[in-house]
C-alpha cells in the first residue's frame, strides 16, 4: 500500500469503493435487519443496551441501526426518548407493498409553503396506537427554531398535534380511548374524560388545535388535522415556534394563509384512505 494509505485500483482486486464497500454495505443492512427482527420479538420497547446485549452488537452499531430505522419510520421513541418500539412504517411491510400514499412526500410542498408563510417549523404527525408521532417536517428559517423530533410520541391527548388527531376519530373511538387512563405530563395536561371531550368539540368548531402548555413550554403554535377518504385522519400538520415570538396576534394574522392551504391540501387528502385503522384505539 502506499505511503499515503490510500489503497489505489487495481485489476486484480477490490478497492476501498469497490466489492469492499459492498460487503461493508451488506453488513451495516444486515445488522438493520436484525435489529428490526429483535424488536417484533415481543416486548413493548427496548433500550440501546438491552438490544446490544442481546445481539451480541456494539451499542454505536445498534445506535446507527436505530437511526436509519428511525429516519424510514419502522421505529419511534418512546415519550422518553430513550426507548425504542415498533414504528408505522412496519405497516407498509405488513400491506406487502407502498402504501397509496407517501404522506411526507405529499404533505412537504405544502409544509415548504407554511415556513415560507411563517418562517416557524412545520412538522408532520400521524396517529399510532394510542399516540402520535412525528414523521417528518420542515424546519423554520428562523436564527432559533425548533428542531423536527422525528420518531417521538405523544398520547392522542396531549400536544395540539396529537388533539388535532383525537378531534378528528369518530366519536366511538374517542370514547374507546378516553376509558383507559389518561397520561399526564405536566399541571395542565388534560386528565378528564369530560375535559378531553370539550377540547375535541372546541378543535372541530374551530377547525384547529392550540398550545395551552400541557406539553411543551415555552413554545406556541397550531395544529391542522388532515382528512382521509376514511373516518380516520391521515395525521396533523403543526406550525410551531418560540412563544415570545410566535405570538397569539402573529398566529391570527397567519391563520387564513394557513386555512387557504389546508383547504388545498384536504381537497387531495380526502382522496386517499388513512393507514389507521379502528383496531389500533
Amino acid at each position: 500500500m502506499p505511503a499515503s494509505g490510500i489503497e489505489r485500483k487495481t485489476d486484480s482486486g477490490p478497492t476501498s469503493s469497490g466489492e469492499g464497500d459492498g460487503l461493508v454495505g451488506n453488513k451495516a443492512t444486515a445488522r438493520v435487519l436484525l435489529v428490526l427482527s429483535e424488536l417484533t420479538g415481543g416486548a413493548e420497547s427496548y433500550g440501546v443496551t438491552e438490544l446490544s446485549r442481546r445481539l451480541g452488537m456494539t451499542k454505536n452499531m445498534v445506535h446507527r441501526a436505530l437511526r436509519t430505522l428511525l429516519r424510514h419510520g419502522y421505529v419511534v421513541r418512546d415519550s422518553s426518548g430513550t426507548r425504542y418500539l415498533l414504528g408505522p412504517g412496519t405497516l407498509r411491510l405488513a400491506r406487502g407493498g407502498l402504501p397509496d400514499l407517501n404522506l411526507p412526500e405529499f404533505c412537504h410542498p405544502y409544509m415548504a409553503r407554511m415556513r415560507e408563510l411563517s418562517g416557524e417549523t412545520v412538522t408532520l404527525a400521524v396517529p399510532w396506537g394510542r399516540s402520535a408521532v412525528i414523521v417528518g417536517g420542515v424546519r423554520g428559517s428562523g436564527v432559533i427554531a425548533r428542531r423536527i423530533p422525528l420518531g417521538r410520541i405523544t398520547p392522542l391527548h396531549i400536544s395540539p398535534a396529537s388533539r388535532a388527531i383525537l378531534a378528528s376519530f369518530p366519536d366511538e373511538a374517542i370514547g374507546r380511548y378516553l376509558e383507559q387512563p389518561l397520561e399526564s405530563f405536566s399541571g395542565r395536561t388534560l386528565d378528564s374524560a369530560d375535559d378531553v371531550w370539550a377540547e375535541v368539540e372546541a378543535i372541530r368548531e374551530r377547525g384547529f388545535a392550540t398550545v395551552f402548555g400541557d406539553h411543551w413550554r415555552g413554545v406556541n403554535g397550531v395544529s391542522f388535522p388532515i382528512p382521509a377518504s376514511a373516518e380516520f385522519p391521515h395525521g396533523s400538520l403543526t406550525v410551531g415556534g418560540p412563544a415570545e415570538r410566535l405570538t397569539d396576534e402573529r398566529l391570527d394574522e397567519l391563520l387564513d394563509d394557513l386555512r387557504e392551504l389546508m383547504e388545498e391540501l384536504s381537497r387531495s387528502s380526502r382522496l386517499y384512505p388513512s393507514e389507521y385503522s379502528e383496531a389500533s384505539v
